[in-house]
C-alpha cells in the first residue's frame, strides 16, 4: 500500500494509515505550549487537515482536506485568510507538491480507480488536473525537483509488495526506475536535495523504517538514520545541511532534524508532530499534528 505522507506508527510499518483534512477560515495564531515548545496555528477546521507544503514564495500553504465529505486540496495564506479549494472530485486527492516557478501542482488522485500522478495548472484551476502517470499499478507521493525537470515518486509498478521510487518527466510523462528493492521492502516518502543530486527517503530495507538517501543517478542508498522505531515522511532543507522527519522513537510521533549524512538528532517538537516541511527561507517547518479525531496544520520556528 502507499503511504500517501500520512502518519506512521510502531504497528504501521507495513499498514497504511489514511488522513484527510478540512478548514474554514483560518488566521494564524501563537500556541503557547509552555516552556519548551511555541507553535503557531495555520489550520484549525474540525475535521483533517493533513500533508502540508509551502509554495517557493512561502507565501502559501498547499494541504489535504476532506471538508466535502471527501479528500480534495486547498490552499491558504501562510499570513492568514480563507482557504480556497482547489481539486473537486468526489475521491480521493492528496499529498500536493508545488512547482519550483510556484504555476503548477502534482499530486496522486484515485480518481481512475488506482492512485495515479496528475498536474494542476494554478493559473487555470477551471481546466482539471491533467494526468501525469496511469496503469493498474499504484503511483503516489510525488516531489517535484528544484529545477522543475523531474517528479520523484513511489509505486508497486513493479512489485507485488513493497514500493519502490521512480522519477518522472513532468514534459513527457517519461519513466525511470531509481530504486531496485527485493519484495516485501519499501521505499516511499521520497524529498530532493536542493542541488537535487540526491534525495531522501524511508524505507524498511533493514528491518525498520529508517531514513536513506540516494544519488538521482543511481546507485545503493546510503542510511543516515538508526534502525530505533520509525522514521519517516523526510523533508530537506532548503541548505542541503540537514533533513526534517517524523520518528516516533520516545513514543508519540514527533518531528525532529538530522544532518544530511547522519549524526546526532534535534528534537523540535513535544505535543506531536506528522509531515515536516521547511519554509524558503528555512527559518520555520511547517507540520501536522493529531488531536483526537482531528487533525491540522502548524508551524514552528527552526532553532
Amino acid at each position: 500500500m502507499l503511504t500517501s505522507r500520512r502518519p506512521w506508527g510502531m504497528l504501521v510499518l507495513t499498514v497504511l494509515a489514511v488522513l484527510a483534512g478540512c478548514s474554514g477560515s483560518d488566521s494564524p495564531s501563537a500556541v503557547d505550549s509552555g516552556l519548551f515548545e511555541k507553535r503557531t496555528v495555520v489550520t484549525a477546521g474540525p475535521e483533517y487537515e493533513a500533508n502540508p507544503v509551502i509554495s517557493p514564495d512561502g507565501q502559501w500553504v498547499y494541504y489535504e482536506a476532506d471538508t466535502d465529505g471527501d479528500m480534495d486540496l486547498y490552499r491558504v495564506p501562510l499570513a492568514g485568510g480563507s482557504p480556497e479549494q482547489l481539486t473537486h472530485n468526489n475521491v480521493f486527492d492528496s499529498s500536493p507538491s508545488v512547482a519550483p516557478d510556484g504555476t503548477h501542482l502534482v499530486f496522486e488522485s484515485d480518481v481512475s480507480g488506482t492512485r495515479h500522478l496528475y498536474i494542476l495548472d494554478l493559473a487555470h484551476l477551471e481546466a482539471g488536473p491533467v494526468a501525469l502517470t496511469s496503469g493498474s499499478f499504484d503511483d503516489a507521493s510525488p516531489a517535484w525537483s528544484p529545477a522543475g525537470d523531474l517528479i520523484v515518486f513511489e509505486s508497486n509498478r513493479d512489485k507485488s509488495t513493497g514500493l519502490d521510487l521512480y522519477l518522472a518527466d513532468p514534459a513527457d510523462g517519461g519513466v525511470t526506475r531509481l530504486t531496485q528493492t527485493p519484495e516485501g521492502v519499501y521505499c516511499r516518502t521520497a524529498d530532493w536535495a536542493p542541488d537535487a543530486a540526491r534525495v531522501v527517503y524511508e524505507s524498511n530495507q533493514t528491518g525498520y523504517s529508517a531514513l536513506f538517501t540516494i544519488a538521482v543517478s543511481g546507485g545503493k542508498g546510503v542510511q543516515i538514520t538508526p534502525d530505533e522505531a520509525y522514521e519517516g515522511h523526510p523533508a530537506w532543507s532548503p541548505a542541503g545541511d540537514m533533513v526534517a522527519f517524523e520518528s516516533t522513537r520516545d513514543g508519540a510521533s514527533q518531528v525532529y532534524l538530522v544532518p544530511a549524512t547522519g549524526g546526532p538528532w534535534t528534537q523540535l517538537t513535544l505535543l506531536g508532530g506528522y509531515w515536516p516541511q521547511w519554509t524558503p527561507d528555512a527559518g520555520a517547518i511547517v507540520y501536522g499534528v493529531l488531536d483526537g479525531s482531528n487533525a491540522n496544520v502548524m508551524t514552528i520556528p527552526v532553532p
